[in-house]
């Protein structure tokens, strides 16, 4: 189809109380959420998930009122149990990476202001920490006296607090409310319907991850699988035979990679090119067997996955026209904490490779030297206890995302850089570096690649594919041929090699900041 068609209509919900009634309401026997304890499969019908929410609820509501909750745990049940119920008791979630060290869980903790705290015990650093607050298991919290639910005060305006992991290392605090984000439920759920099951493995820490992973499928009363840990991925696929999973561009780099060791290994790489080549032909006259002649890859994930949503970072267009070669949609999205998070995705039926999509309903874009501007209902309320760096990127009702962007003719977003790692020449030239990084990523010997400048000139470092790690005839010669391509300034003087990785965050995005450090020192970058 590929070619524009009418939002998809739901209601626009004012409450997670609603959220919650709606999908009871709807469909209560339906499996809402499956997981694993040890191998045995745990199904939970949205009329289980009402009344766990509902008894977690009233004892929070008898315990606290506008208390800072945080949650330090893996993926579980009961974490969204946990959330769904700190929010409807009028408290607010705190939301923090259980794989931090202490100090930085310590310093996230006082810096949100949290008195209670809900804790997995697997996390045995956390034992310090736990002494300071009153403190509970994550695995106990069903196991409390069913109480009558307490009258409550006004609600804070906050009702979830998220850390930032971007790339500068510093976190910030970000205040969601409600409405923030069930303006942005409605507005993504408009653009994009999954089709079936969900799978969920992003960490819940995230706002991808939680919003997007679990309360989108959740509105659209789907069954949603959670994965809880990385090492089990391929494994709770197969078991939880998805229509649509959300993940990073880590993930999907990594499926690429053993499809194609898979096929080497198995000495059939040359059928694989093959296969690929005869299904597009296929395809331009309406014949479409991908699923058959791929049924083995498609087994890998579960044999019935449909849609991968992809966002968090930048991801190579070759990727998505692979996939979709073998009969797995990759749909790119763009999204940012501060905006509930969903900016923009591309559509079920209307896609452009190389965009992060359409943007969402009910948010309004704008385009300001370059920069990419939101204004809606899903802009956060603020950054907690910070008024200086809320006033930095929030004017005259516009949230400054820092990304650069321009938006084509028929209304798809493209990200073209960041905002805080633009390079300036001497001459006044303004080069993003990601946008040479680009199309530099586009060859098969490039893994990983980071261009930055000293003494005004263009450097790139490069972490090659395992076949090429120390090639430098190859990377000098490819150097070569993108320099006789460009203009002068935006020509690479050097390619220096690395044998290991970037620094990167827990999303998985380089640190620029970290590898400058690296090169440079602290504080020379």
């Amino acid at each position: 189809m590929n070619k524009p068609y009418d939002y998809y209509e739901h209601p626009l919900l004012s409450s997670f109380s609603e959220l919650l009634s709606l999908n009871y309401k709807k469909n209560p026997d339906k499996i809402a959420f499956t997981y694993k304890i040890d191998k045995e499969v745990i199904n939970k019908s949205y009329k289980d998930f009402y009344k766990d929410v509902t008894y977690l609820t009233n004892y929070l509501t008898n315990e606290y009122n506008n208390e800072r909750i945080a949650i330090i745990s893996e993926n579980s049940y009961n974490y969204i149990v946990l959330f769904f119920s700190i929010i409807i008791s009028n408290n607010i979630a705190v939301l923090i990476d259980k794989d931090l060290d202490e100090e930085s869980i310590k310093k996230l903790l006082k810096q949100s202001d949290t008195k209670v705290l809900y804790y997995s015990k697997n996390h045995c650093d956390l034992e310090r920490i736990i002494k300071k607050y009153k403190s509970y298991e994550i695995d106990n919290v069903l196991d409390i006296p069913k109480l009558n639910k307490k009258e409550t005060k006004k609600k804070c305006k906050e009702s979830v607090l998220f850390f930032t992991s971007g790339t500068t290392g510093a976190n910030k605090c970000v205040m969601l409310s409600e409405e923030n984000i069930l303006s942005d439920i409605y507005g993504a759920c408009s653009i994009f319907k999954p089709n079936g099951d969900v799978f969920a493995c992003l960490p819940f820490h995230h706002a991808f991850g939680l919003i997007t992973s679990i309360l989108k499928p959740f509105f659209y009363n789907e069954t949603i699988f959670i994965n809880n840990s990385l090492k089990t991925i391929l494994t709770d696929l197969k078991i939880s035979k998805p229509n649509t999973m959300f993940v990073v561009p880590t993930f999907i780099e990594t499926f690429y990679k053993q499809i194609w060791k898979n096929a080497k290994k198995n000495k059939k790489t040359h059928l694989l090119k093959s296969m690929i080549k005869t299904s597009k032909m296929l395809l331009k006259i309406g014949i479409d067997l991908r699923k058959q002649l791929f049924k083995s890859i498609h087994n890998s994930f579960g044999g019935n996955i449909e849609y991968i949503i992809c966002g968090g970072a930048y991801l190579d267009p070759k990727y998505i026209i692979f996939f979709r070669s073998i009969g797995i949609n990759i749909l790119n999205g763009y999204g940012i904490t501060e905006c509930s998070p969903v900016v923009a995705v591309n559509r079920n039926h209307y896609y452009r490779d190389g965009s992060v999509g359409q943007i969402v309903k009910g948010a309004e874009i704008k385009i300001k030297e370059n920069e990419i501007l939101v204004k809606g209902k899903m802009v956060m309320l603020g950054f907690y206890k910070d008024k200086k760096a809320t006033d930095e990127v929030l004017k005259d009702g516009y949230f400054h995302t820092g990304d650069f962007g321009y938006i084509d003719k028929d209304g798809f977003l493209f990200i073209t850089g960041r905002k805080k790692n633009l390079i300036i020449l001497s001459n006044g030239e303004n080069i993003s570096p990601e946008v040479i990084e680009e199309e530099l990523s586009h060859d098969e010997a490039v893994s990983e690649i980071i261009v930055y400048e000293n003494n005004n000139k263009l450097l790139a470092e490069i972490y090659p594919r395992e076949e090429y790690l120390g090639n430098k005839s190859y990377f000098d010669d490819l150097i070569y041929k993108y320099n006789s391509k460009v203009p002068k300034n935006h020509q690479i003087a050097l390619v220096t090699l690395r044998n290991n990785e970037f620094p990167k965050n827990n999303n998985k995005k380089i640190l620029r900041n970290k590898f400058m450090e690296e090169k440079y020192g602290k504080g020379n970058n």
